[in-house]
């Protein structure tokens, strides 16, 4: 049995069980050994701007000046986000932080915006990037939808997963992508994450997944599988 086992104390975030779900040497690598590689720092400003503003203007403040001040590139975006379906939403909350308890597991994120429209929750996640590929987020959905709708079920807000999606908006192609939820995905969903975390606890077998994207991983000298 491996130190992280029974370890129930444990708060487990998107990132740690997205890495595993990735590859469960790497989250090895990074979370049990803690290899410290150096990155070069990423160009994020930005999306880092932007997010900013949008976070801003969705707390009700006055984002003209801060808005009027990007770039003529970013401007695009934040009028793509402006002049998207959200302007028709009731704000919750931006920057939403969560933990809730599924089962004996802690569980914490950080959302973009959670609306309300037509009685129904809507999760909503905004991407700058032009590369953004919809594969690429399928766990933080999982992640997202799982624990959102917990959290407003134990707050007696819906009754259903049928009342409950997540959006994401593609600010650079000015398109949206809607995900509905239901009781059929909240099981598969719930099964998922619980089975990871599991694995973390009491498999003692970090193997590598092989990939061709090894070589893009920032951890690939690191790694004793290849």
């Amino acid at each position: 049995m491996n130190k992280t086992a029974n370890n129930t104390s444990t708060t487990y975030t998107l990132s740690k069980l997205q890495m595993y779900d990735e590859c469960p040497q790497k989250y090895k690598l990074c979370y049990i050994d803690r290899v410290h590689i150096v990155e070069p720092i990423a160009q994020t400003q930005t999306g880092n701007n932007l997010h900013s503003i949008i976070n801003y203007y969705l707390k009700g403040m006055d984002v003209t000046k801060l808005a009027e001040a990007l770039p003529k590139s970013d401007k695009q975006l934040w009028y793509n986000f402006k002049n998207s379906d959200v302007k028709n939403y009731k704000i919750i909350k931006s920057e939403y932080a969560f933990n809730l308890k599924i089962d004996e597991y802690w569980l914490t994120g950080r959302l973009d915006a959670l609306f309300e429209f037509d009685g129904n929750y809507i999760i909503l996640d905004w991407k700058t990037g032009s590369s953004f590929a919809p594969e690429k987020v399928k766990f933080q959905t999982t992640f997202y939808l799982l624990c959102i709708y917990e959290i407003l079920k134990l707050k007696k807000l819906i009754s259903t997963p049928e009342e409950l999606s997540m959006q994401y908006l593609n600010l650079a192609a000015d398109s949206k992508i809607n995900i509905l939820f239901g009781e059929e995905k909240y099981l598969a969903y719930k099964k998922q994450v619980l089975d990871i975390i599991t694995n973390i606890n009491e498999n003692p077998n970090f193997y590598c997944n092989k990939t061709p994207a090894c070589k893009h991983c920032k951890y690939y000298r690191a790694c004793p599988y290849v």
